[in-house]
């Protein structure tokens, strides 16, 4: 019985150290947009975004102003050949608004691409 509870605190803790990794891995960064842009179909007003994401993994990149959430939108991992020495923001237009594609980050082997969330 001992053996077993002490198999099942530790099998807790490491899942807890687990959840706790993935916690520190969490990617906060700045961008600005000029003008107003539509990402996976959601509209954002011109203006300084937090985005938070998870490098390394696919998923869902969030959209924060002013502490609050203004959306969600699932990218993915485009690997670079080398490390972006930049931040810089991919537009494409094809109507009035231009749409971002995608999100690269000096310093990361990866960018954040966004699909147009109208396919």
């Amino acid at each position: 019985m001992m053996r077993r509870t002490l198999s099942l605190l530790a099998i807790i803790m490491i899942a807890l150290g687990a959840v706790a990794w993935a916690a520190q891995k969490e990617q906060r960064r700045q961008v600005t947009f000029t003008e107003d842009v539509l990402v996976g179909g959601q509209l954002l007003k011109k203006g300084t975004y937090t985005v938070v994401y998870q490098p390394g993994v696919e998923g869902q990149a969030t959209f924060m102003r002013g502490g609050k959430t203004v959306a969600q939108v699932p990218y993915k991992l485009v690997r670079l050949t080398q490390k972006a020495t930049t931040d810089s923001i991919t537009y494409r237009r094809t109507g009035p608004q231009p749409v971002l594609t995608r999100l690269t980050f000096a310093g990361q082997l990866e960018a954040l691409e966004f699909g147009s969330g109208q396919e």
